[in-house]
């Protein structure tokens, strides 16, 4: 899961290679508001791989997120009045400033173990706020404007600009969260993480490597910053060290795993997109409500994440590593059955909240039911096979409802994508050899998880 065996050289293509192609389909579908919504999700993913590096190598709960990031935003402002900057040497200098801010907040508060360390940081982020608060020259409590251009050479539309920029600062994170998780210096994180104490006795130097873990994780949140002013064209002090920035940044690496530089990635993605859906669908006040349940339940059923879940149904299926094709495909169907579910939620919430009630309700039933088969299908139970059989079966009449109801171009996608998925899963989930996985009693599942 954690691409071990793809060199680092090669692994910074690959990632090169997709941001290419996600820009080149933005490019296709030709949508600015996707290169907007796009920007939000990207800046997100920094800021779950930011904190990863402290809080899920480390072990170091940082609730101090916000602070970073508005700090890099506050950067790029003082630099816009004093001097104006393109946006890449804003980031540099905004990462340059929060670097140093967090390791001037580590020198501080890393004696600090657990609760105590979480509520420093906590109160880092009041601080710095308060502090801009009464900078006048940076807007104080009136905020401030940054006027951008409508377009620049090349590229055309500034906020695809925008996109383009947070796009290749998504890619550096991802590189160093890697490289930091492969090298020396992530094995020394995973030693404070498992245990600190023995980690001092045996001379690991554990306070060098904490102000270490500081110093990178707030740069690379002040990068992520850094773009805010120009993005959002006016810039207050509640919306720059909001607590959204907080929450997200601690909720993405946690749902979707934190000892992993992949699982920052797919909790942003996942969740960042989710709210992007219900921002559009019901309102952006339910964001928080989203991620707070999301939250609650990954940490009583999934505390490892999603990329835990798919570890545990790895060893179990496959003691050797090599996944059968049945085991594959039964993998593939629950990944697939836990993002319609989800998206699938909000869109039967939304729909219950127009005059499509009885539509929306069958929705949000099938999609929790497809939610909890696939946990059950990743844990390798029995219930998990029948339940998520159930699931994909009612799936289908949900899409040819709204296929029928609601003809456009995206449900088609969305729906039909759901009938033939649905459809093609129940018939594997029907096979031998895919009943064979689930024939297995939980002692022999935990004598192949130890094996």
């Amino acid at each position: 899961m954690n691409g071990s065996t793809v060199r680092m050289p090669t692994f910074t293509l690959i990632l090169i290679g997709a941001a290419l192609i996600l820009y080149l389909i933005g490019k296709l579908i030709a949508v600015e508001y996707l290169f907007f919504a796009g920007y939000t999700v990207l800046h997100f993913v920094v800021l779950a791989t930011a904190w990863n590096i402290l809080g899920g190598y480390c072990g170091y709960v940082n609730f101090g997120s916000a602070g970073f990031f508005g700090i890099g935003a506050y950067t790029a402002v003082f630099i816009h009045k004093f001097y104006p900057m393109p946006i890449p040497l804003l980031i540099v200098m905004g990462g340059l400033v929060a670097g140093l801010v967090g390791l001037g907040m580590g020198y501080l508060t890393l004696r600090l173990r657990g609760v105590y360390f979480a509520i420093a940081t906590l109160a880092l982020a009041i601080v710095l706020q308060t502090l801009i608060v009464n900078w006048d020259y940076v807007g104080g409590s009136r905020g401030a404007y940054i006027i951008r251009p409508q377009s620049i050479a090349v590229v055309g539309s500034y906020v695809e600009y925008l996109f383009l920029t947070m796009l290749a600062l998504t890619v550096v994170a991802l590189v160093v969260a890697r490289a930091i998780e492969r090298s020396q210096l992530g094995y020394g994180f995973a030693t404070i993480r498992d245990d600190e104490v023995a980690a001092e006795a045996s001379g690991v130097p554990t306070l060098r490597l904490k102000l270490v873990a500081t110093t990178i994780s707030g740069a690379l949140m002040g990068m992520a910053g850094a773009p805010f002013p120009y993005y959002i064209g006016y810039l207050e002090p509640a919306s720059a060290f909001g607590l959204a920035y907080a929450v997200n940044a601690i909720a993405m690496p946690m749902i979707g795993g934190t000892t992993s530089w992949i699982g920052p990635l797919v909790g942003a993605i996942l969740l960042g997109t989710l709210q992007q859906v219900a921002s559009v669908t019901i309102s952006s006040a339910v964001n928080l409500l989203i991620v707070g349940i999301l939250l609650v339940a990954f940490v009583i059923i999934a505390p490892n994440g999603l990329v835990g879940l798919v570890q545990d149904f790895i060893r179990a299926a496959a003691p050797d590593r090599r996944l059968s094709r049945p085991a594959l495909g039964t993998l593939l169907i629950a990944g697939y059955g836990i993002v319609a579910g989800m998206f699938g939620v909000v869109l039967g919430l939304s729909a219950m909240t127009s005059t499509a009630r009885a539509v929306g309700l069958f929705e949000l039933v099938v999609s929790v039911l497809l939610i909890a088969s696939a946990y059950g299908l990743l844990k390798l139970q029995s219930w998990g096979a029948m339940l998520a059989t159930i699931s994909f079966a009612l799936a289908v009449p949900l899409g040819l409802i709204q296929l029928w109801s609601h003809p456009s171009l995206v449900n088609i996608f969305m729906y039909g994508s759901l009938i033939v998925i649905g459809a093609a899963a129940v018939a594997l989930l029907q096979t031998e050899s895919v009943k064979a996985l689930y024939r297995l009693q939980p002692g022999e599942q935990q004598q192949q998880v130890a094996s």
